[in-house]
């Protein structure tokens, strides 16, 4: 159970749940829309990266924006045509679907796989004697119709589009999107109720979307709305004046505050140890503040003990052979079982909670009632079986055996949920793993004990095997917590979700297959070519070297794994112990370590506070971090329109996570 360190907002049961409004439907699907567009855009034409982060900007900046000013000057007009907090939140939470989608979250990973074979197959890369009759064609794009060199090498304003090249493989990949997306929904309505009500997870970034929304929290009718309190406008305004001060040394009028990405400074112990970033994220440190301190305290301390561990193991000559599998040496290996484990102990943890969920889904006697779930729990138990043939047929249909299947499945969605709960637990809107699932598969099987068929589809699963955005359970389990939040209008919130992903999914491919065509996708920033390339020469890797985890690698695992039990043991029996599990999981993302000085300063900052004057002085300051983080993604906004307009062919790294 995680400690509780400050008074969280606790939701009100609706009595007669009923629909959510037709406005705010409309409203979510229109800035559902506008989301997917900005976040494709920004991210095409100027190399921003507004869709990296749990909480991407590409959400927030049109929320605030488009939403929830407008709708504040509504209500000063006439209260009774503004949004409520409850239509509010439902428009948020379908944003939050539709973020999903552009960009880093899936739109480039999925253009690069169904392009980059019949474009950049050459004789010296040896893609059409190792693996292209494995290749099924229904995946990816031919050429036939010029559809694929029209895409990276841009067509005449002459010549059609070539749309129904793109029907066939983008139908079956979407299918199989909508199966992920399913089977992830239906286990975050297995494991909710477990997760807020029994593990108490905070969910820091609910927190600070309900805190975004701004309307007065019914939970605590006393409590001023942040919006309204006089340290949030302090934050707010010194936030918009230091980016807006940022902007304009664009035109070299003097120095910038050192926060924008490029702004960083590495601390170096010796040559075998890596370095230790220092770079000040204000988006990472605002959200932070909302986690535990145990929790940032373990993050700073578990980061900073794995780079030690790195250099103190190069210096002694222990090092990983396996590095295409896993990526980063054996405390990675390490770090990914210790992730095993933290979902082997959670799942364990919730036994009795799953059982009770089977029974009602069996229709037997249940301490559980399911009306205040997204949908039925004999939906979820039985929509979880059926995706997951669905998704198994459609991964035989591309080439792999049922046996890889099998195993390839559990790693991807233990890995999933991994991240879902160290979000909810956590908040770190930057997490990713050392390893994917797909790569994590072969090294456990061994490319060699692999056939070419397995190989080529296991390559292809790099189109939704990552650890990033869409497919991890966290934007659908955060929707479910929001939902509590929403009443009395909160029936079909699942299915507005699902329409926002929808149409975010029709905006973002149609404009980034749009602007290939019209500029040659090679000239757009996100360059998917280069991308699909990286995973195409991923599969003749795996087939020209015999990859397999050594005795040394597998130590390392199982290391990782005792430590987590021995981790969780401690926390469970002794309430002194400092360490939450979580730092384990989280010690070897590259993003995760480039946080490391935020994170630290969220906790320093934290304690300060809670020492000085306990919880009330902690909740007195939040509102100062909420105005800091809307003046930045608002400055974010002024760097995107600056760059548009004046430096559209050098445009400015704002951001790096």
């Amino acid at each position: 159970m995680s400690k509780v360190q400050s008074e969280e907002p606790v939701p009100t049961s609706p009595v007669a749940p009923i629909s959510i409004s037709i406005k705010a439907a409309v409203v979510g699907i229109i800035l559902s829309a506008v989301v997917s567009f900005w976040g494709q855009y920004a991210s095409d034409q100027l190399g921003y990266d507004p869709t990296y982060s749990q909480l991407p900007a590409c959400l927030i900046l049109p929320f605030l924006l488009l939403v929830l000013a407008p709708n504040l000057l509504v209500s000063s007009v006439n209260k009774s045509l503004s949004l409520s907090r409850s239509e509010l939140i439902a428009i948020f939470a379908m944003g939050w679907a539709a973020s999903m989608v552009p960009d880093r979250a899936m739109t480039r990973y999925l253009i690069g796989v169904v392009t980059a074979p019949n474009y950049f197959a050459t004789p010296e890369n040896q893609w059409v004697d190792k693996f292209f009759e494995f290749l099924p064609h229904w995946l990816v794009l031919s050429d036939e119709n010029n559809a694929v060199s029209g895409f990276f090498e841009g067509i005449t304003a002459s010549e059609q589009l070539p749309w129904s090249d793109w029907v066939t493989p983008l139908f079956w990949w979407f299918s199989a999107i909508a199966a992920l997306l399913w089977i992830g929904s239906c286990i975050i309505v297995i494991l909710r109720k477990q997760w807020v009500e029994h593990d108490r997870l905070r969910f820091p970034l609910g927190e600070v979307a309900l805190h975004l929304i701004g309307a007065q929290d019914p939970s605590f009718p006393d409590r001023e709305p942040f919006f309204k309190t006089r340290i949030f406008k302090i934050g707010l305004a010194l936030s918009i004046l230091t980016q807006i001060w940022n902007v304009l040394s664009y035109w070299d009028l003097w120095p910038s505050f050192p926060i924008l990405g490029p702004d960083v400074t590495s601390i170096t112990l010796d040559r075998s140890f890596p370095a230790i970033p220092i770079r000040l994220n204000l988006f990472i440190l605002c959200i932070s503040f909302f986690a535990n301190t145990e929790i940032l305290f373990s993050v700073w301390m578990f980061l900073l003990l794995g780079l030690l561990q790195t250099g103190v193991l190069a210096r002694v000559g222990f090092v990983s052979t396996a590095s295409t599998i896993v990526p980063g040496g054996l405390v990675s290996i390490q770090s990914i079982g210790g992730m095993i484990m933290y979902v082997v102990i959670g799942i364990w943890m919730a036994r009795k909670h799953i059982k009770e969920v089977w029974n009602k889904a069996m229709g037997r006697d249940s301490t559980l009632e399911d009306a205040d779930e997204l949908f039925s729990y004999r939906t979820a138990v039985f929509g979880l079986v059926a995706g997951v043939l669905y998704l198994s047929f459609w991964l035989n249909q591309a080439g792999m055996s049922f046996t890889v299947i099998g195993l390839f499945l559990l790693f991807l969605f233990i890995f999933y949920l991994a991240i879902a709960r160290v979000v909810a637990e956590a908040g770190l809107v930057m997490i990713d793993l050392p390893i994917n699932a797909h790569q994590f598969t072969v090294g456990m099987v061994g490319s060699v004990n692999l056939t070419g068929p397995d190989v080529t589809a296991l390559g292809l699963t790099n189109a939704f095997a990552r650890n990033w955005r869409t497919f991890t359970m966290i934007g659908i389990s955060h929707v479910a917590w929001l939902r509590e939040y929403i009443f009395p209008e909160r029936r079909r919130l699942y299915m507005w979700c699902a329409i926002a992903f929808g149409v975010s999914t029709l905006v973002s491919f149609t404009y980034m297959i749009s602007a290939g065509y019209e500029y040659g996708a090679q000239n757009l920033r996100t360059n998917p070519g280069a991308l699909g390339t990286g995973f195409y020469n991923e599969i003749i890797t795996w087939i020209n070297n015999a990859t397999l985890v050594s005795a040394l690698e597998l130590s390392f695992l199982a290391s990782g794994g005792v430590l987590m039990v021995v981790l969780s043991v401690c926390r469970y029996l002794f309430y002194w112990w400092p360490l939450h599990p979580i730092g384990l999981v989280v010690v070897a993302s590259s993003p995760a370590r480039g946080a490391i000085f935020p994170i630290f300063l969220a906790w320093l900052i934290q304690t300060l506070l809670l020492r000085i004057g306990g919880g009330k002085l902690y909740r007195d300051a939040q509102p100062l971090f909420i105005g800091i983080l809307i003046g930045y993604v608002l400055g974010q906004g002024l760097s995107f329109l600056a760059d548009s307009l004046w430096f559209a062919d050098s445009p400015h790294q704002f951001e790096v996570f």
